[in-house]
């Protein structure tokens, strides 16, 4: 009979669950010694020149050694994308998978300019940003000494940043920039007028199969019921009531699963303390 933690570990969503196996289990292997962090950064001589493409994945995967700020990196992955994936992207799985490749490529895009070899706390700092913009209404406690509403939680952590690397966090900056395009192109552009309804960072149709999502080929509006009422059957009086209130219930379903409100409820659970982070590339000296 499985235990309280292998229930909660397979309730974790797909993605957060391979993101947060991936990153425990590349920690302990840098802990027990199997590997160091000089084979898992990123730079261009070593990724490309030398062949080493593993470093592509390693860099966002290896948040530096077990830490507090460990700790608190592998508590923003679980928490943030567990809740993206449950409630914004409930019924859009591969959407959110494509979301993460994306920013994950456009951070490694722009990290020359950054002088950073680790990835991950970016990768991790650019999904709470997104996180924040999509539960904006939440507040969290920080410490236990004040509140602030969600959106402001990113800054939260770079002001704590400032502090405590005593340096201009510029990576910093740029992941959150990187954030904000993403959900803006996402989330923003599609609802407005000028967009013509598209959507730039939808899934490809091959990884919304994989992922048992809908790729919006198919006409949904043609029910086994409005072909019942084409067939030139009788179709009037009571039945076409309860067909109306078929179509409202199952429309009333829809909305409440791409709602979620059972995500309010984490509104009190949001409390936690945010201490330093450490710098970002402090493992590559091991070289």
């Amino acid at each position: 009979m499985p235990n309280q933690l292998e229930e909660w570990y397979f309730q974790i969503p797909l993605c957060t669950r391979i993101y947060l196996t991936a990153t425990v289990a590349l920690t302990l292997a840098v802990q027990m010694e199997w590997v160091t962090p000089y084979e898992l950064f990123h730079t261009y001589s070593y990724t490309v020149t030398r062949g080493e493409y593993w470093r592509i994945v390693t860099t966002f995967l290896f948040l530096g050694r077990f830490s507090l700020d460990w700790i608190l990196n592998v508590y923003f992955i679980v928490r943030h994308c567990k809740d993206l994936e449950e409630g914004s992207y409930l019924t859009k799985p591969a959407d959110f998978a494509w979301l993460m490749l994306l920013m994950c490529g456009a951070l490694i895009l722009i990290s020359p300019l950054l002088g950073v070899l680790f990835l991950g706390n970016l990768l991790v700092l650019a999904l709470t940003y997104v996180w924040s913009r999509h539960y904006s209404y939440m507040f969290l406690n920080i410490m236990g000494v004040f509140t602030i509403p969600a959106s402001y939680f990113p800054w939260v952590m770079i002001a704590f940043s400032l502090v405590a690397e005593n340096r201009w966090p510029f990576p910093d900056l740029a992941a959150i920039g990187i954030g904000h395009l993403f959900w803006f192109l996402s989330e923003e552009w599609p609802r407005r007028a000028e967009s013509g309804g598209s959507r730039p960072l939808q899934a490809p149709k091959f990884l919304c199969r994989l992922m048992d999502q809908d790729t919006g080929d198919n006409n949904t509006n043609d029910t086994p019921d409005d072909a019942q009422a084409d067939d030139g059957s009788d179709y009037a009086g009571s039945g076409s009531e309860e067909q109306s209130e078929h179509h409202l219930h199952n429309h009333a379903n829809d909305e409440s699963i791409i709602d979620d409100p059972s995500v309010a409820q984490q509104q009190n659970d949001g409390a936690f303390s945010l201490h330093q982070r450490a710098p970002y590339a402090r493992d590559a000296d091991d070289s």
